[in-house]
């Protein structure tokens, strides 16, 4: 059975079976990203799929939907993490553990590390809101360790300016984050319309832009000029 592309479940929880549980069935890999080594690969099932179906509407119509669960194993013989796998016959509809968005600790103080892991996780979760304002969060520590003071972080942001050597577009980034963490902190807040999956994300890749440039560029240089002919 296909997926119509309006089809509207009535219950959004697609880890219960609500429309009944069938056959068991070969299903294909799928290419992920591990949740627990973060890598990308092609995630074969254990076995076989469960097929499943759940109840909706399309339009003002009642239907029925069907939905492939299955546990999965990831390919790196390092990891063999397990995850469990909800596809319809158009792709993967949810993953757990959620996958994560890649990111590099090198370079980072503990602190920064774990305050964008925290960022990571919740975006895996679906807390779009709290990702933004984990992001927020990095910008402060980021100010404090470079001893950029102010009343508030705009001000913060200023000094932080004159404290560091980055390329303007990334001091650019740090307002346009400050603002999408106020929006998730503040009720009043309304920059931004939305704080959502791509939102989260967007403002995770710019963090990650700023940490690269600002922690980890220097060691990837001395890396490579460590390489040279002496």
């Amino acid at each position: 059975m296909s997926i119509a592309p309006n089809f509207v479940p009535n219950d959004s929880n697609f880890f219960r079976a609500d429309a009944g549980i069938s056959q068991e069935t070969p299903r294909y890999a799928v290419s992920i990203r591990c949740p627990h080594c973060r890598e990308l690969g092609s995630f074969n099932c254990l076995g076989s799929a469960r097929a499943y179906s759940k109840v909706g509407k399309i339009g003002v119509n009642q239907a029925v939907a069907m939905y492939y669960a299955a546990i999965r194993v990831c390919p790196n013989v390092k990891c063999k993490g397990l995850v469990f796998v909800i596809e319809d016959d158009k792709g993967t509809v949810e993953i757990e553990p959620p996958q994560l968005l890649d990111f590099n600790p090198e370079g980072l103080s503990p602190r920064l590390q774990q305050t964008l892991k925290e960022a990571v996780a919740c975006h895996g979760a679906g807390a779009y809101r709290a990702a933004a304002m984990m992001v927020r969060r990095l910008l402060e520590e980021i100010c404090e360790e470079n001893n950029a003071a102010g009343a508030n972080l705009h001000q913060r942001l200023a000094a932080l300016k004159s404290a560091i050597v980055l390329p303007e577009p990334l001091f650019e980034a740090m307002n346009e984050l400050k603002a999408l963490g106020n929006d998730a902190t503040h009720v009043e807040a309304k920059a931004y319309d939305n704080i959502g999956t791509d939102e989260a994300q967007d403002s995770i890749e710019l963090a990650k832009e700023i940490v690269k440039s600002l922690y980890q560029l220097k060691g990837l240089i001395a890396r490579l000029q460590s390489r040279k002919a002496i």
